[in-house]
């Protein structure tokens, strides 16, 4: 998560006790993801599947996930031995539809096992690092865009207040909003951006709205301008700078979904996978945690 000013920040809290054994909902996790490995390793070489770049960073984000789901202190970035877990047999596609359907059913097979590990983490930073893994295999969905093996990566977290986490969410979808103004006057009224921006632009606004409702009194008051991401000058920097918007957007979502179980916290957290796709954005292994 991106740090924001007496919101969350690396704890100097007391350290979790190490598992013994991992928990159901943890070898569960452990399980689907290690299915999810072995069927993008079936899809390694294969002539029929022209992804193969997006195979190698689709892997090497799954080995990142392994390393502490299957963890016995799964928040410590340190080597730790992971707990053993079945080895599935996974059959070879023999073309790319069937390829196509294999590694769908792993991916939302991963994505249900972590959802069932978010919901059952008592921790707050526990429970991001089951949200962040799902909306990682989520962002799986598009071929095209490979996950990105960045800094972020789950850690220990000072506790916070759901109102702080709106704050900081509220926040970031008003930059968004912004940007999306800023950008749309100054692209071209045929540019395709402004048809992807205009039904964005709505459906951020009702973003707005429900977390201004949530915060009540207490919502802060909205800046005249925001600092964008980038110069916003062309086509291509707008594209970018919206990007950025929309995964900072996800950022402000991360938080709330560390200061409150509530499941709705988490959907909208995954839920902007899709819009930072639209755009091109791509996620890190671990969306949501900011180095």
């Amino acid at each position: 998560m991106r740090p924001q000013p007496g919101h969350l920040r690396r704890a100097g809290t007391p350290r979790l006790p190490s598992r013994a054994h991992p928990g159901p909902e943890a070898a569960a996790a452990q399980l689907a993801l290690t299915l999810l490995d072995a069927t993008l390793a079936g899809l390694e070489g294969a002539a029929f599947w022209t992804a193969q770049p997006w195979l190698g960073a689709a892997r090497a984000q799954c080995e990142a996930h392994l390393a502490r789901v299957g963890a016995p202190d799964p928040l410590s970035s340190d080597e730790q031995p992971l707990f053993g877990s079945a080895t599935p047999e996974v059959a070879v596609p023999a073309d790319a539809a069937a390829a196509t359907a294999a590694l769908e059913a792993a991916r939302t097979g991963a994505v249900t096992a972590l959802e069932a590990g978010a919901q059952a983490a008592g921790d707050g930073a526990l429970r991001l690092l089951y949200a962040s893994a799902a909306t990682g295999v989520t962002a799986l969905a598009d071929t095209t865009l490979p996950p990105l093996a960045l800094d972020a990566a789950p850690r220990r977290l000072q506790e916070s207040t759901l109102a702080a986490a709106q704050g900081v969410a509220l926040g970031h979808a008003w930059a968004l909003i912004y940007g999306l103004g800023v950008g749309v006057g100054r692209l071209a009224g045929d540019d395709p951006l402004v048809a992807l921006a205009m039904p964005r632009l709505a459906a951020v606004k009702h973003l707005r709205n429900e977390l201004r409702e949530a915060l009540g009194a207490s919502a802060p008051s909205q800046p005249a301008a925001f600092e964008l991401p980038t110069a916003m000058d062309t086509p291509e920097a707008i594209r970018q700078g919206w990007a950025a918007l929309e995964t900072r957007l996800l950022e402000g979502y991360a938080h709330c979904v560390a200061a409150d179980p509530a499941p709705r916290w988490r959907q909208l957290m995954a839920a902007q996978v899709a819009p930072v796709q639209a755009v091109g954005g791509q996620l890190g292994h671990w969306p949501g945690w900011v180095a």
